[in-house]
């Protein structure tokens, strides 16, 4: 026990006789004991309300409240006190019957006073033990949590108990460098709310300039060094701790008593000092790990940016490679292709050519004329167009594609579902360049839900933060998954021979790149595919709402 201060553990003797009163007194107060005194068990349960005390040593036989009875009501107000019974009268039973309601153990009148010192230090040194062991035991509950939105409440709980305090908040800094309560039992949602301080602001602020811990006992008006404070009437006593990390200060630990008359003392502040570098360090380790997190998730998104911009530079050096073979193949092969057409023509002029022949000569002009489309495809593909940009209604372009195949939606059944739920309509962008992109998407769908038997394309308009979406929804085959990521690459085609090129949603691609837009697909197999164009909106920043409304894809 050489470690405590003796002066800071108070003794309190409760006997109905006066000369052992004195004496305990006079004895235990050359030991350097804080001692209080009680003639009676009712006296004496009124100073256990109003002092923090550690040891107790009750006559059995007293007037008005014999010994046992207080045994029992002291360990109702504070559970781990140590009690030690003394009695001229003592019996078996009477023993027996104590040290079941929890004495520390049973003494004989008249005693020794060397032998009730040697008891008291024992007693004292279990009442210390158990101190440490809760501090253990707390120490484990602390450091299993690394969350700091988990680990808050814990402490809170482990300080209400270890600290018997009736009202606990802990205070962190916040982005603003102010103190804000960060977890809290006791305290109402608007103090809570409305408390930012700065250092040497309030008793929470002085604590953490002065980086000491600080006692209060009593109304803070009647402490000289927060008298300029106005306080809360309902507490008793207070102690506040600053939580220190590597000589910083990360905040403050505040535990009252409002229901208790006990203050807190030396001794409590000493197992407070160790549960607040406990806490200290677990609060420092929770905000590591959350600072973790965050470079963590930092990273992946850095990385999911990267991968897609990976994606799109090789999209785009393929379509700047098939541009350059393209515009060289395609000069190359128009000469020829001219010949060819030209010459047929003459020859299905001619009279009297067999039917057979005919057919053959129309087989071959047909084949030549595609090989042109072809090739035309291709040096619009390769040429840099200037884009004529202006404010068009994204909806009255979707009306004219339409009716451009209205002709083969008719004939094949496909039913168009419009779900135009945007106020916003305008763009600024190329009509004719969005509309080839339209009917491109369109005739793709016309194409995949031929063989449905009832085909359909739902085509919504929505606005997502500074950007119109359109989508187009089929229900046809679908696009396998392992090549869903090929559709925009230039000559991929999921069509029959001789029923596409591959080109037309390369050349989407690139005019709704141009305008600073983007396009995707999302498919499932037997159930359709729907393609979606987000354009940016008249006036938008193109680039940062972008980055945040890509979160929001459907």
């Amino acid at each position: 026990m050489n470690k405590i201060n003796r002066e800071d553990l108070k003794i309190l003797i409760i006997d109905d006789e006066k000369g052992i009163r004195d004496l305990l007194n006079y004895e235990l107060g050359s030991q350097g004991y804080t001692v209080l005194s009680a003639k009676d068990g009712d006296e004496g349960l009124e100073m256990l309300k109003q002092n923090n005390i550690q040891l107790v040593i009750s006559d059995v036989k007293m007037p008005k409240m014999d010994g046992i009875r207080m045994l029992e009501e002291a360990k109702k107000i504070n559970p781990d006190i140590e009690v030690i019974m003394a009695t001229g009268y003592g019996t078996i039973e009477t023993a027996v019957q104590s040290m079941k309601i929890g004495a520390y153990d049973f003494i004989q009148k008249p005693f020794n006073i060397d032998e009730i010192l040697l008891l008291i230090e024992k007693a004292l040194e279990k009442a210390e033990l158990k101190s440490l062991i809760a501090l253990y035991e707390t120490s484990k509950a602390i450091f299993s949590a690394v969350k700091l939105d988990d680990l808050l409440p814990n402490l809170i709980q482990l300080s209400i108990k270890l600290l018997k305090a009736d009202d606990v908040s802990i205070m962190l800094f916040g982005e603003d460098k102010k103190l804000y309560i960060a977890a809290s039992h006791g305290l109402n949602d608007e103090v809570k709310k409305g408390v930012r301080l700065e250092i040497g602001e309030r008793v929470a602020g002085k604590v953490v300039e002065w980086k000491e811990p600080c006692i209060i006992s009593g109304p803070l008006v009647n402490d000289s060094r927060f008298s300029d404070i106005k306080g809360r009437d309902e507490i008793k006593s207070s102690i506040i701790l600053p939580l220190i990390s590597k000589k910083n200060v990360i905040g403050v630990l505040c535990a009252s008593r409002t229901g208790s008359d006990m203050i807190f003392n030396n001794a409590d502040q000493r197992y407070a000092n160790i549960f607040a570098s406990q806490i200290s360090q677990a609060i420092e380790n929770a905000q590591l790990y959350k600072q973790l997190e965050n470079k963590i998730e930092a990273l992946n998104d850095a990385y999911s940016k990267l991968s897609e911009m990976q994606t799109e530079l090789v999209q785009a050096e393929k379509l700047a490679a098939i541009g350059e073979l393209a515009s060289g193949v395609a000069h190359e092969l128009n000469n020829p292709l001219t010949v060819v057409i030209g010459l047929v023509q003459l020859m299905l002029e001619e009279q009297g050519i067999p039917d057979e022949k005919k057919m053959d000569l129309e087989t071959i002009k047909e084949q030549a004329e595609r090989c042109r489309r072809i090739i035309l495809n291709l040096l619009q593909f390769s040429r840099k167009h200037e884009t004529q940009k202006a404010l068009v209604d994204i909806e009255s372009i979707i009306e004219k594609s339409l009716e451009l195949v209205e002709y083969d939606l008719k004939t094949s059944g496909l039913i168009i579902e419009r779900a135009f739920g945007s106020s916003e309509k305008t763009v600024e962008a190329d009509p004719f360049q969005i509309q080839q992109v339209f009917l491109n998407i369109i005739n793709n769908a016309f194409h995949a839900s031929k063989d449905v038997k009832e085909p359909k394309l739902i085509i919504k308009t929505r606005k997502i933060g500074n950007r119109l979406q359109v989508s187009f929804a089929d229900n046809g085959t679908g696009i396998p998954e392992d090549i869903i990521k090929r559709v925009f690459d230039p000559f991929f085609t999921t069509k029959d021979v001789n029923k596409g090129t591959g080109l037309g949603l390369s050349i989407s691609y690139g005019i709704i790149k141009e305008h600073g837009g983007d396009i995707y697909v999302q498919s499932e197999v037997g159930k359709g595919s729907t393609f979606f164009i987000d354009l940016p909106c008249h006036g938008s920043k193109t680039e940062e709402s972008h980055k945040e409304e890509k979160k929001e894809r459907v």
